[in-house]
């Protein structure tokens, strides 16, 4: 039964894309930091008594291996003195490739970490190998009200109804622009696009070949789910299975997207996520679409940016979302449990949720401090913030998630912004592709 479970839990792990936590990613996902190895912090274990009850202590395990990692030890140290409960936590941190490899096998065999912090899109893997503790009692157990966070941030950490998983953080995609590009173009530096025409309009303008100079960064080897959903679009079903390419929606936007980056040029060609990053930061790329990583590295290059939410279609504006949370192994003895919901409840404090957001710029998802009036004063805060209310799930968990972006989406973005095939030809192609795919 262990090996089964093992062996279960690594093919789902294989094909996620982890886009959650710990990793920096192209503007198809969502979420991170670079990794830089392996850190871990580690503190003496004690077993003694206190007149408030026995000392317990926690082993961590999370994927936080760049900047983030050291801001998250600083709030577990600062816990792990100030708590009343006699809680001390264990922290070790590892890539995200390595936590995937001991985690399933660690479950089975009954020396998983107390708790585990990792991207949402794994959270339903674990849940369909019943690898994972319900803690569907945590708000009332707790005493922590639910309805103060954004339902939509809530929700990534459900499976069937059931609650699996605590939120951490969360975040979406957002479209960046530098407002000195903007001005020398002759544009407002303060007010973005916020339509797909207008987005044309403004690459167009601020595209300048002679100064290597683009209106907007559109690596290849990312999904742009935000078009496609503008225009009422859409790739599959996760519920069915069913193939959602073939679409004049999609047809549309594709072939709106092609003029843009062959016939207009606004993009630079054959660039790959980390080369578009560098050339947003130096100046390069006047607009670009990407998660809050992006935010201390313009800091440091001294970029005048603003941030704003995708643009909308026809049908409003959206963003693929994505987040992480805290999850409990299954069997993670009582004790242990109730000693990791005290930690929780200590993380959505607006407190420290603040301080997270403050010194690692992700988003406010509490609705007690989005009224907070540093938040409200801070212009980088306050617009991610408000970009957060129009995330949308994109094949969170979903076995497939992986498959449906290597053989199908990629590629087929990748076609239409180069211009190797016809939208057409591209579509009719993809969705072949998801056709195989759908079908195993």
């Amino acid at each position: 039964m262990k090996r089964k479970l093992v062996a279960g839990l690594l093919s789902a792990i294989m094909i996620l894309s982890l886009t959650g936590c710990g990793n920096s990613a192209a503007p198809a996902a969502t979420e991170g930091t670079n990794s830089t190895g392996n850190k871990e912090t580690t503190t003496t274990e004690s077993s003694t008594t206190t007149a408030e009850g026995e000392a317990v202590t926690l082993n961590f395990w999370n994927v936080f291996t760049g900047s983030d990692g050291d801001i998250l030890r600083t709030i577990v140290d600062n816990y792990n003195q100030t708590n009343e409960d006699n809680i001390t936590i264990n922290m070790d941190i590892m890539p995200n490739d390595t936590l995937q490899q001991k985690l399933p096998a660690a479950i089975a065999t009954n020396t998983a970490p107390d708790f585990v912090l990792f991207g949402v899109e794994n959270i339903a893997p674990y849940v369909s190998n019943d690898s994972l503790e319900d803690i569907s009692d945590f708000w009332e157990t707790a005493d922590v009200d639910k309805t103060n966070y954004l339902d939509n941030v809530v929700d990534l950490s459900y499976v069937d109804g059931k609650m699996y998983g605590s939120p951490m953080q969360y975040n979406v995609q957002y479209l960046y622009w530098n407002k000195d590009l903007f001005e020398a173009a002759g544009l407002d530096p303060e007010t973005p696009p916020t339509t797909l025409e207008e987005l044309e309009e403004y690459a167009v303008k601020l595209t300048d070949s002679s100064k290597n100079q683009y209106g907007l960064g559109l690596p290849t080897s990312a999904t742009y789910m935000q078009f496609l959903w503008a225009n009422g679009g859409d790739a599959d079903d996760v519920n069915t299975n069913e193939n959602l390419l073939n679409s004049e929606e999609n047809l549309k936007t594709l072939t709106w997207l092609q003029n843009m980056a062959v016939n207009e040029k606004v993009t630079p060609q054959n660039v790959s996520g980390a080369d578009a990053d560098a050339m947003l930061q130096a100046g390069q790329i006047a607009m670009y679409m990407s998660g809050p990583w992006q935010i201390n590295g313009l800091n440091e290059q001294g970029i005048n940016f603003g941030i704003a939410p995708c643009v909308a279609g026809t049908d409003g504006a959206y963003s693929p979302a994505g987040g992480c949370s805290f999850v409990i192994p299954k069997g993670t003895d009582d004790a242990k449990k109730a000693a990791v919901y005290k930690f929780m409840k200590y993380w959505l404090s607006d407190a420290i949720l603040k301080e997270w957001s403050q010194k690692n710029g992700f988003p406010v998802w509490s609705k007690t401090l989005l009224e907070d009036t540093d938040i409200q004063n801070d212009e980088v805060l306050s617009s991610i913030s408000e970009a957060t209310e129009i995330g949308r799930a994109y094949n969170l968990g979903y076995p497939l998630a992986s498959q449906i972006d290597n053989d199908v989406m990629i590629p087929l973005f990748e076609q239409v912004i180069t211009g190797a095939s016809t939208p057409e030809d591209a579509l009719k192609q993809a969705s072949t592709a998801m056709d195989t795919v759908l079908g195993q």
